[in-house]
């Protein structure tokens, strides 16, 4: 029923290479046919698709726009699906694109030390033609394995044929293209389909490259055109091969041997093992099996040809055959994945380990299934990404650089013979003469030459993003950093003064000092062992919480990697994570600014993020997310989700903190700056050891300084002296939005030129939008983007403390016109009082201001500075 073979035998070679070999039989009759109707459609078009698709497949079109289906018909195709086979389709086509993302090429530029400039220019093809075979017989997960890698690749036009025999469509086929992406497609088949795709008709535009499995005559008609456009390759019959130790079950190698036997009579499928009894027991399974098989003529036939049950002393000598074949599918079903891998150098798709079964692969696992046969995965790779991208050689020399190559580039002309490529190099040499680096020149030469080197070196976001700015308030009453107001008292300060005194300050931080900060906040926080003491395994220290979050962005950015947030929020998640090379995801919040948790959750299963940030209480709007949606998003997610509780003090005992035990991707992200030491830079975050002892490792040395180190410390052994600070500030929290809220709406106390709303804080600060009537209407409320588009550059700054540009704009985006909430806030400054205008962090901030709670007084002239500014720009006045 299959053969066996023993390596140990003499005739083992021979026997081998019989089995392997298979040619492709060159059929005179198909080559003739292909040629005429390649010349036929060159010639006469689309009256000969009519013809030949009136033919082929009995469809009665009488004019070409006939053989084009509609979006609609798309669309309808998908709608029809039963929802379980709807799903399966939009499930694979989410991993197939995840999987693909990581395969997309950048183009790149480097400066040699010359000042030329080098690099390469990636660009997607311009138009894919995607041939599909049609019938009861097609397949849908091709249509997935070849349009989503071109789609992720960008290119813009994809053309999918397919044949309709008898008129009859299949709607998982057409569904799948939908999915895809893909909006032009044409009911046209055979090679009469690929002369199209390459010559182009009337009604079907050229293509720059074909993909995409057909019969024996697409595959000549692909064959002939390569060379007017690119092809993806011409495949050959199925392959298998299994190596096993015996470790996995029989039936489950039988099974997978004929999950390709089943395609055609000249797939092959082969097993490998060094365990004889093994090799029997996967052949009993085939006998038992294959009677209940739907295909089992097939199959029975090619395990009879060409499939295999090889014995080999050990699993190098198996490595050495799986070499020798270049499967185009190989499965590793070993205890020991890695040491086999470490001897395979030549296979298509490489399934590893008990679960990796081939089918997997084939529909939804990610990697395309468009993969090398009949021994080309020695030099060949599976479909992807870069399958449907070109490059370009890029070469700007400078004049120091092309003085330098013309001589050694006419030097080398002139030995091949090439006098004019010679004189064409030596008339670019450099003729005039610049201030060498070092040389006496004036300041601005200097500057105009660092700019250059500037424009070369820097990366062109980090030239175009905003800085992080601290607005000066040495003349004004300061409420716009979220800062506490109070100073310790006086006997503390001299106290304080006098422990930062005796530091050795011109010693480096020690181990032991860190150790007694970890101890302090864990005892704070009630981070203890199983034995009541301190546990600071939890816990990692940060110069602030911003440094934590360039470290965890850094900490999970691998290629691919997506950082996730809700939007608005701290702006410096955004920046951390493009800075680290990752991509960031905002997902909008609701007009309440409360979760929309479906989104999160889709954008969650879309996305798959590494990291994702929750500010609790969120900033700016100061407002606690729901519980339930919290641990639904932890749920949810497989990467760490961060609670950043920089504002927990003035939260009312909310926090997420002694839920670490109960999550294992929870980590809880503090700072000591809300609650009194804002100068002192002190962030920490716990979490479980397995995620904080990484996070620890890319920690700079000696981030924390010991003066820093030391007045936190301080201030925990006097912790009730800020709690009582932190209470003042909540009470007064209370009193602020009761005033606030006197302002709000036609009935408050400035009428139509007052507030809009006083929104719900458990943080020290206060949001609020201001009214504002143009042509009859009301400040929107509600705006934003896309749930879970990706951002596509480094964001300006927008949180705290920083410039009032969105997250996203360049540093030379145009003025735009100030709204009343800017105007307003210019208004309190002239008055002395500094607030921070958050209408153009996010457009659901439109017309809002966050107003820090302050001492009394302060807080009595931030309401005053507020209602004059009011009044001194109503709503609806234009700038």
């Amino acid at each position: 029923m299959i053969n066996r073979l023993d390596i140990a035998d003499a005739d083992f070679a021979a026997r081998l290479a019989r089995l392997l070999h298979w040619s492709p039989e060159q059929d005179q009759g198909i080559e003739t046919a292909v040629s005429g109707i390649l010349a036929d459609i060159r010639a006469r078009g689309d009256e000969a698709l009519l013809d030949y698709t009136r033919r082929f497949d009995r469809v009665p079109a009488t004019q070409a726009a006939d053989l084009r289906l509609t979006k609609a018909d798309l669309q309808a195709a998908l709608d029809s699906l039963p929802a379980a086979e709807r799903t399966a389709l939009e499930r694979a086509a989410e991993r197939i694109r995840r999987y693909h993302e990581h395969q997309r090429a950048a183009s790149w530029m480097y400066t040699e030390a010359d000042g030329t400039r080098l690099g390469q220019r990636v660009l997607p093809l311009d138009r894919v033609g995607l041939y599909v075979p049609g019938g009861k017989a097609a397949y849908p997960s091709s249509v997935l394995m070849n349009a989503i890698p071109a789609r992720v690749a960008g290119v813009p036009e994809l053309v999918m044929v397919v044949p309709t025999p008898d008129g009859v469509r299949n709607p998982a086929v057409l569904a799948a293209a939908c999915l895809a992406g893909i909006e032009e497609v044409y009911t046209i088949g055979g090679a009469q389909a690929v002369a199209a795709l390459a010559y182009g008709t009337p009604m079907i535009r050229p293509v720059d490259k074909i993909v995409g499995p057909g019969n024996a005559y697409v595959a000549e008609a692909k064959r002939r055109v390569f060379g007017t456009v690119g092809i993806d390759m011409i495949a050959g019959p199925s392959e298998i091969l299994v190596v096993s130790d015996g470790s996995v079950p029989p039936d489950w190698v039988a099974v997978d041997l004929f999950s390709q036997a089943e395609h055609d009579e000249m797939a092959q499928s082969i097993l490998i093992s060094t365990d004889a009894a093994f090799l029997d027991a996967v052949a009993e399974s085939v006998a038992r099996l294959l009677p209940a098989q739907p295909r089992q003529a097939v199959i029975g036939r090619s395990l009879a040809d060409r499939g295999a049950l090889i014995r080999v002393d050990t699993l190098e000598q198996a490595a050495d055959l799986v070499n020798q074949v270049a499967p185009e599918h190989l499965e590793l079903a070993v205890r020991d994945v890695d040491g086999l891998m470490a001897h395979i150098r030549h296979a298509g798709a490489i399934f590893m380990g008990r679960w990796g079964c081939e089918a997997l692969g084939d529909y939804c696992a990610g990697p395309s299934h468009v993969l090398p046969t009949m021994r080309t995965a020695r030099f060949s790779s599976p479909l992807g990404v870069y399958d449907f991208q070109k490059r370009s050689s890029l070469i700007e020399p400078s004049a120091e650089g092309a003085d330098h190559l013309a001589k050694v580039a006419a030097t080398l002309a002139r030995t091949e013979g090439l006098e004019a490529h010679a004189q064409s190099a030596e008339f670019r040499l450099a003729s005039r003469q610049v201030d060498a680096p070092g040389a006496a020149a004036s300041r601005d030469a200097m500057a105009t030459q660092a700019a250059v080197r500037v424009a070369r070196h820097v990366r062109p976001d980090v030239q175009a993003m905003h800085a992080y700015g601290v607005p000066d308030a040495t003349d004004a009453i300061k409420l716009d950093a979220m800062e506490n107001p109070f100073r310790l008292p006086e006997t503390l300060q001299a106290e304080l003064g006098r422990t930062l005194a005796a530091l050795a300050i011109n010693r480096y931080p020690s181990g032991t000092t860190y150790r007694a900060l970890k101890q302090a906040i864990a005892v704070q926080d009630g981070l203890l062992g199983a034995d009541g003491q301190p546990d600071v395994s939890r816990l990692v220290l940060g110069n602030g919480s911003d440094e934590l979050i360039s470290l965890l962005c850094q900490l999970v950015a691998q290629p691919g990697a997506v950082v996730m947030a809700p939007a608005p929020s701290f702006v410096m998640y955004e920046v951390s994570a493009k800075l680290a090379g990752a991509s960031f995801v905002p997902v909008p919040l609701q007009a309440d600014f409360s979760l929309d948790l479906p989104a999160m959750l889709q954008a969650i299963e879309t996305y798959r993020p590494a990291l994702v940030f929750l500010a609790y209480p969120n900033n700016p709007t100061g407002n606690l997310f729901d519980t339930a949606a919290v641990q639904a998003i932890l749920r949810a997610t497989d990467g760490l989700v961060v609670l950043d509780e920089a504002y927990a003090p003035f939260a009312g005992g909310a926090s997420w903190m002694s839920q670490l035990d109960a999550w294992p991707n929870l980590a809880v992200m503090r700072t000591c700056s809300k609650w009194g030491l804002a100068g002192a830079r002190l962030g920490y975050l716990a979490a479980q050891p397995a995620w904080t002892e990484p996070l620890d490792r890319i920690r700079p040395p000696y981030n924390i300084s010991v003066l820093d180190a030391e007045t936190t410390r301080f201030a925990l052994q006097h912790f009730e002296v800020f709690a009582q600070q932190t209470a003042a500030l909540c009470e007064a929290r209370t009193i602020l939005a009761a005033r606030l809220q006197a302002l709000v709406g036609p009935q408050g106390a400035l009428g139509a030129n007052g507030l809009d709303t006083v929104y719900p804080s458990a943080a020290n600060f206060v949001l609020v939008r201001v009214a504002d009537v143009v042509a009859g209407e009301a400040t929107p409320a509600v705006a934003g983007g896309h749930a879970g588009a990706r951002s596509g550059s480094v964001p300006a700054g927008g949180g705290q403390g920083s410039s009032d540009a969105p997250a996203g704009t360049p540093a030379t985006a145009p003025v735009t016109q100030p709204s009343r909430a800017s105007r307003v806030a210019a208004a309190m400054r002239e008055r002395g009082v500094l607030i921070k205008d958050a209408s153009r962090m996010h457009p659901l901030l439109a017309n809002c201001l966050r107003l820090t709670v302050g001492a009394p007084a302060e807080n009595e002239a931030m309401l005053a500075a507020l209602t004059e500014a009011l009044q001194v720009v109503p709503a609806g006045q234009v700038a």
